[in-house]
C-alpha cells in the first residue's frame, strides 16, 4: 500500500506510460533505451508500492488492469508538466546546439532531407545534432517521440502548432525505360503502395479508377518507388519524385481528377522558441519547395 510519505518517481511513471503505449515490455524497453528486464523490474516494484497489479500477463503481452488505465491520465499530466519544465529551461538557451528529433516518412528522409537539407544544416550549425525518426506512422509529439514532424495530415489534438508547407500532386509514375504500349490504364503493369493499417489516397484512387490486379504490392513507399525505377510498372506516386529522380516520368492517362497530399510541419507549441528546434523549423520552411508545390 502506498503511504502519503511515499512518492512515485517520474521514472516509474515514464515506464508505466511506455508499456501502456506500446503494449509490450520489449517495445517499451526499446522506446526507453533499456533492457526488458529493467522494465519488468520497475513495473513489479511499482505494483508492490501500490499494492495492486497494473498488468495481467498472457501470451499476447501485458494487459493493463483498470488501475493502470485510470493512472494513465494522471501520468500523462505529470509528463506534460515535466516537458513544460524542461521547455521553459531550454528557451533560455542562446546557442544552436544539442539534439533535435525529426519525425518523417522514410521516403522524405531518403529523397529530400538526407541529400539536400541536412548537409546544409550541418555545415551551418555543426553543434546541432539531428535524430531522424522514420516511419509511415505518425510519431506522438505529445509524448515527445519527436520534437518536430513532417506529416501528411493536420493535427487535431494536443498542444501542437502546425503549418502547411507544400502540396504534393499525385500522378501515375513510371520509369522512362518502361514502355506503356497498352493504352488503357487497366492494361498497364501496376505497382501499389498499401499502408499496413490505413487506406492511402493512392490506393483509393487505384481501386476507384483502375481496379486491375497489381503486378506488385508494397507496404513501404520506398520499395514502391524502387520497383518503378526498376521498370516493373506504373504506380500512383507524388509527381515530385520526377524532380528528385530524373529517370522517372509522369504518364498522361485518362483518370479524371487526381488527389493531392498536403504536407504539414508540426511541433509541440511549447518547443517553439527553443533555438535548436526553431533552426530546424525555419530550415524546413525555407526548403518547402523541395517537397512539392507551394501550399494552396
Amino acid at each position: 500500500m502506498l503511504h502519503e510519505t511515499d512518492a512515485l518517481s517520474w521514472d516509474d511513471l515514464r515506464v508505466l506510460l511506455a508499456v501502456l503505449r506500446d503494449g509490450s515490455f520489449t517495445r517499451a524497453a526499446s522506446r526507453l533505451g533499456v533492457e526488458q528486464s529493467t522494465i519488468s523490474r520497475r513495473i513489479a516494484a511499482l505494483e508492490a508500492s501500490l499494492g495492486r497489479p497494473l498488468f495481467t500477463r498472457d501470451r499476447r503481452g501485458p494487459v493493463p488492469t483498470n488501475l493502470a488505465e485510470r493512472l494513465r491520465a494522471h501520468a500523462e499530466r505529470v509528463e506534460r508538466e515535466v516537458h513544460s519544465l524542461v521547455d521553459v529551461a531550454e528557451k533560455h538557451e542562446r546557442a544552436v546546439e544539442g539534439r533535435v528529433r525529426l519525425a518523417t516518412t522514410e521516403a522524405l528522409a531518403v529523397q529530400v532531407l538526407i541529400p539536400t537539407l541536412l548537409p546544409a544544416l550541418r555545415a551551418k550549425h555543426p553543434k546541432l545534432y539531428v535524430d531522424l525518426v522514420t516511419s509511415d506512422d505518425a510519431a506522438d509529439l505529445s509524448a515527445r517521440e519527436a520534437d518536430v514532424a513532417l506529416r501528411f495530415f493536420r493535427p487535431t489534438r494536443g498542444e501542437l502548432t502546425a503549418q502547411k508547407i507544400a502540396t504534393l500532386e499525385i500522378a501515375p509514375i513510371a520509369s522512362k525505360r518502361y514502355v506503356a504500349r497498352k493504352k488503357k490504364p487497366a492494361e498497364l503493369d501496376w505497382i501499389i503502395y498499401e499502408h499496413p493499417s490505413r487506406r492511402t489516397p493512392e490506393a483509393a484512387l487505384f481501386e476507384r479508377m483502375i481496379g486491375a490486379t497489381p503486378v506488385l504490392r508494397c507496404n513501404g513507399y520506398i520499395a514502391c518507388v524502387e520497383a518503378v525505377r526498376a521498370g516493373l510498372g506504373v504506380s500512383m506516386l507524388a509527381t515530385a519524385v520526377t524532380r528528385w529522380d530524373r529517370s522517372l516520368r509522369a504518364l498522361s492517362l485518362d483518370l479524371g481528377p487526381l488527389p493531392s497530399l498536403d504536407l504539414w510541419l508540426v511541433a509541440p507549441r511549447s518547443l517553439r522558441g527553443v533555438p535548436r528546434v526553431d533552426v530546424l523549423w525555419d530550415a524546413l520552411l525555407a526548403s518547402a519547395s523541395m517537397f512539392g508545390q507551394k501550399p494552396r
